[in-house]
């Protein structure tokens, strides 16, 4: 079963946040090197062969997960999750080839039918599809309590969407073939659910040993949850993002019980305010991106999303933790922060913990 030295407190903080609430402390995830070090860490082969053996072979994944959460010191809210890594996974029953590189995968857009557009229909009948639903099981089954399986292998409807048409052409779409793009996002993110749903299977408790589930953003929830993204937004008019994107990505957010939006980057902090007025989003996750500010340069947004009664997800160094807290509300925040050593770690903890104590 699950390593963790208070479960119960954990499960408690996290049902807290997603209330917007707290239950003792601010949600705080501290990951760093164990000490001494176990042995080395999975290195991915560095021929072609073994790249994609490395990105397609569940018992590869699974023996890369164990290798990396074996060499992590995972403290307070920072859970043991399976990460393959894939991005683009979902975009491949649909005929896109992938490429393989050790840190990434992607792929070719996808062919086109008789009417000049990629077909959707028939992505049942992929290798791809059987490999999906083969993998996350094995995965799940090879858990044994050990660590977290999620049901995607990749993004939502418009970022997929993006991939199977190639970006460029996509945001032509966008400006020259509208109805086609309205249908396309509908039927992808039907598409998208349907998929989910079957995976969800695939994850379940009685295959990993382990209650509850967790999204990317490394939330775990009581019953089904999932991160939600459209980075394509970032190229989009908040008009078009909410005429053609957003209604199909909120139906699907529909099919979970916690929902978490990744909002990526100041490119799309053009649509904040429409996201925040959407009932289904729990929470934000903010990435400012590289060469960014740090967190402490965003307290204005943080307090922003936080006074439209969301939930927030940031990520800091550790030396901004504490004046971090001395500028935000604890009550539905997670930090994610990632430190140097062991004791770094137990020390944050230990002083964010005395913080609520003199409360």
């Amino acid at each position: 079963m699950l390593d963790h030295r208070d479960w119960e407190i954990v499960r408690k903080r996290f049902e807290a946040f997603w209330a917007v609430g707290l239950h003792d402390r601010v949600l705080l995830s501290a990951s760093a090197p164990r000490s001494p070090a176990p042995r080395a860490p999975f290195h991915p082969p560095a021929s072609p062969v073994d790249l994609e053996r490395q990105w397609t072979d569940p018992d590869a994944i699974v023996a890369s997960t164990l290798e990396s959460i074996g060499s992590r010191f995972l403290a307070g809210e920072a859970l043991p999750v399976l990460y393959h890594n894939w991005s683009a996974g979902h975009a491949l029953p649909f005929g896109c080839v992938p490429h393989f590189a050790a840190d990434t995968v992607w792929v070719d857009p996808a062919p086109l039918g008789p009417d000049g557009f990629p077909a959707l229909g028939g992505w049942r009948e992929s290798p791809w599809w059987e490999w999906m639903k083969a993998s996350t099981e094995r995965a799940s089954r090879e858990s044994r309590g050990r660590y977290f399986v999620m049901p995607v292998w990749g993004n939502h409807a418009g970022d997929t969407l993006g991939l199977v048409r190639g970006t460029e052409r996509f945001m032509l779409d966008v400006a020259e073939n509208r109805e086609w793009v309205r249908r396309a996002v509908r039927e992808m993110s039907g598409i998208l659910v349907e998929a989910f749903e079957e995976l969800w299977v695939r994850v379940s408790p009685a295959l990993t040993g382990l209650k509850g589930s967790i999204n990317y953003v490394s939330l775990w929830s009581p019953g089904r949850t999932m991160g939600f993204d459209c980075d394509v937004s970032c190229m989009l008019s908040p008009r078009d993002f909410q005429e053609m994107f957003l209604p199909p990505l909120v139906e699907t957010m529909r099919s979970v019980d916690h929902r978490i939006y990744h909002l990526d980057g100041p490119g799309a902090l053009h649509h904040l305010e429409t996201l925040l007025d959407i009932p289904e989003i729990h929470a934000i996750q903010w990435v400012p991106g590289d060469g960014q500010p740090g967190i402490l340069h965003w307290v204005p947004l943080v307090r922003r999303i936080q006074e439209k009664g969301k939930g927030v997800v940031v990520y800091a160094r550790p030396e901004e933790v504490e004046p971090l807290l001395a500028e935000v509300r604890p009550e539905g925040l997670f930090v994610g922060t990632t430190c140097d050593s062991e004791d770094e770690a137990r020390s944050l903890l230990e002083r964010v913990a005395s913080l609520f104590l003199r409360r």
